[in-house]
């Protein structure tokens, strides 16, 4: 690969976060990242991965989605763009909701860029300026641009600074390369992943990246149509059998027609009480519509008695014509309190009688109302009470309607249940309806036609399949010899790494696969000379290591030499002992002092990854940032605060150590 053929890769400087409330004791924590290791160290459940997954958002736009399973380069990054609302929910509280966000400070070849990103605003940017190092000439400063401009502008101009085809290639780089996370997405065991790492990294043709994306998802679609064409004329021809069998049955004339009779029998009674049902159906309907009417015309009736009694009565001797009291009558019960009985009423009666109130027994005045007043109120009071009669027949007659009409369903789906069965039963003579040949000799050409279409159409999509995996080829071995051409400097590079972890000499070689199942580029290992083709004969922290030193070598490869490599790693200690914890910490701090960065999150202990990585870098390239600061201990850590304390303690002395 020649030097203006390879990527200026950026490298991050400074992480700021704004009301991130997961970080309860600093939800405004600020980080410098200094050139080599920059370990953010903490307890379980203090949101290490939830940092480097919200550097990783501000930086893309998207959260990578552990769910979604990678088919190519632009469909991930689609399909991935919603996920960030889905991941940062549970973390962000709603009063910071509008306030969250992360700036970022990265630096590309002589660009410095400053963005800052809504923790819910993917498709946007707050803030975005770059300048020139060396002149310090503002390139671009984003106050005036709408938050989506400034998205377009920065993806423009990091896809053209790092040197890419796309802001796609760009995320699917800085996932699936330069991020090793909680996914455990492996380089090495994933062939649609590796070969788009080995078209950007190797073969630096981000058009040639694009185009195998292309021509394997129409292959695949190509060989799923072909495999449905197939499928459906396997169901044709069965079907054919069906009727060629029935066109063979020694049955009567007379059996056909009583088979037929009967059918037709039980499919009328099915469609009478198909409509009994349906008329029932619309009679609750109607009487539905009749109950809204009457209590519509009941609520205004009872307003108007309202503001009648309101505007006429002003004396508080006539008591009894105030609505409750004539509700009570009605109902033959206290409507207030909900007594029933005539012992209520009499107590309101008598209670009017002896010109008192009967709420609160106090003594009422007596007075006189207009006959016209009192007339208009008694014309208004009987008419609600014939509509309240009327509301109480018409839901009679509602509950009688659902009634039949649950039986008339229930009938009509015992009948549809025994025309089932007995077509079930007799599917042979009914084949047969009519004359007992012809009519199935009709129908089988026709089955005939449809299954050769179906045949002929899958061996389209089947050429097309073997077009464009021609194609693919053509381009794998394109690729394959720019591999050959790469492996005296990338070899070497991912040796050197592994080595250094797995403690014995180790080769990598690439093979080229041509079937349609697995079209493209894999690497395989070989140990003491042993190839190791499956996953399952590597333990998992072999795998996992191996991975991050093919990531580290292919992100050194494909860099510029101008530029530095940048990559983030969460917890990659997971089931090691301490022989491989101090080999994967000399791994890391080999990369380290050539020059490259990592950004990693580590559970803060005494893990012999972290001292034998201080040890050998120091404080000139390692940070040691302690991230217990951040956000409350549970309950067992503070009683064991200590510990962590001491083993902060252990790895900082073998940062002094390292200095010296």
């Amino acid at each position: 690969m020649s030097q203006s053929t390879k990527l200026v890769l950026p490298r991050i400087c400074r992480v700021k976060l704004h009301s991130f409330s997961l970080f309860t004791l600093e939800p405004n924590a600020e980080v410098d990242i200094r050139g080599g290791v920059f370990c953010l160290a903490g307890a379980n459940g203090l949101g290490k991965s939830t940092f480097l997954s919200a550097v990783n958002y501000a930086v893309t736009g998207i959260v990578a989605d552990p769910t979604r399973t990678f088919m190519s380069v632009d469909e991930y990054y689609k399909h991935c763009s919603g996920y960030s609302n889905d991941y940062f929910s549970g973390k962000i509280t709603e009063d910071d909701r509008e306030a969250a966000a992360i700036t970022i400070d990265l630096v590309i070849g002589n660009r410095y860029y400053v963005l800052t990103r809504g923790v819910f605003e993917p498709e946007e940017l707050r803030e975005l300026s770059i300048r020139d190092l060396r002149s310090n000439k503002v390139f671009l400063d984003g106050v005036s641009l709408s938050g989506q401009r400034r998205q377009q502008e920065y993806e423009k101009s990091i896809v053209t600074d790092v040197g890419l085809g796309s802001f796609a290639q760009f995320v699917f780089l800085q996932y699936f390369v330069f991020t090793f996370d909680e996914r455990r997405q492996l380089l090495l065991w994933n062939q649609n992943i590796l070969n788009q790492a080995l078209f950007l990294g190797i073969g630096a043709d981000y058009a040639k990246a694009q185009t195998a994306d292309a021509l394997r998802r129409e292959r695949d679609k190509a060989a799923s149509l072909a495999r449905n064409f197939s499928w459906q004329a396997s169901g044709i021809r069965s079907q054919i059998e069906v009727l060629r069998k029935a066109a063979n049955i020694d049955a009567s004339e007379t059996d056909i027609d009583e088979a037929k009779a009967a059918q037709k029998a039980l499919f009328g009674e099915m469609q009478r009480k198909q409509l009994d049902a349906e008329s029932k159906r619309n009679e609750l309907n109607d009487v539905e519509l009749k109950r809204m009417e009457i209590s519509a015309r009941l609520t205004t009736l009872q307003a108007e008695y309202n503001d009648e009694f309101a505007k006429r009565v002003r004396e508080r001797s006539h008591i009894e014509l105030h609505p409750i009291v004539m509700m009570s009558s009605r109902v033959g019960g206290c409507a207030l309190c909900g007594t029933p009985g005539n012992k209520a009423i009499e107590s309101i009666t008598t209670k009017i009688r002896l010109s008192h109130c009967p709420l609160c027994d106090s003594p009422i005045s007596n007075g006189v109302l207009g006959g016209e007043s009192v007339e208009k109120l008694k014309s208004i009071d009987d008419a609600i009470s014939d509509e309240t009669k009327n509301l109480a027949l018409t839901v009679q007659t509602k509950d009688r309607i659902q009634s039949e009409l649950e039986a008339s369903d229930a009938v009509a789906e015992g009948i549809r249940k025994e025309l089932r069965e007995f077509e079930s039963a007799n599917e042979d003579l009914l084949l047969q309806m009519g004359t007992k040949s012809e009519n199935v000799d009709i129908v089988i050409r026709k089955r005939l036609d449809e299954m050769n279409d179906c045949l002929k159409r899958k061996d389209e999509q089947y050429r097309k399949r073997d077009e464009k995996q021609k194609e693919l080829k053509k381009l794998f071995n394109e690729l394959l010899e720019q591999y050959r051409q790469a492996e005296k400097e990338f070899v070497p590079l991912f040796r050197e790494l592994a080595s250094l972890f797995i403690g014995i000499d180790l080769d990598i070689r690439m093979e080229y696969s041509s079937s349609v199942i697995a079209t493209g580029l894999s690497l395989q290992l070989e140990m003491q000379g042993e190839v190791r083709r499956q996953i399952h004969q590597l333990s998992e922290s072999q795998r996992f290591f191996l991975d991050i030193a093919l990531r580290m070598a292919l992100a050194e490869y494909m860099a510029d030499q101008r530029g530095k490599v940048c990559l983030i790693i969460d917890t990659p200690e997971g089931s090691l002992d301490i022989a491989y914890e101090s080999r994967a910490g000399q791994m890391f701090a080999s990369f380290a002092q050539k020059g490259n960065n990592i950004i990693m999150a580590a559970n803060i202990n005494t893990s012999q990854l972290l001292q034998r990585m201080a040890a050998m870098c120091g404080h000139s390239k390692m940070t040691l940032h302690r991230m217990i600061s951040w956000t409350g201990l549970s309950d067992v850590q503070l009683a064991e605060e200590q510990l962590f304390q001491d083993a902060y303690g252990q790895i900082e002395a073998a940062l002094d150590k390292g200095d010296k």
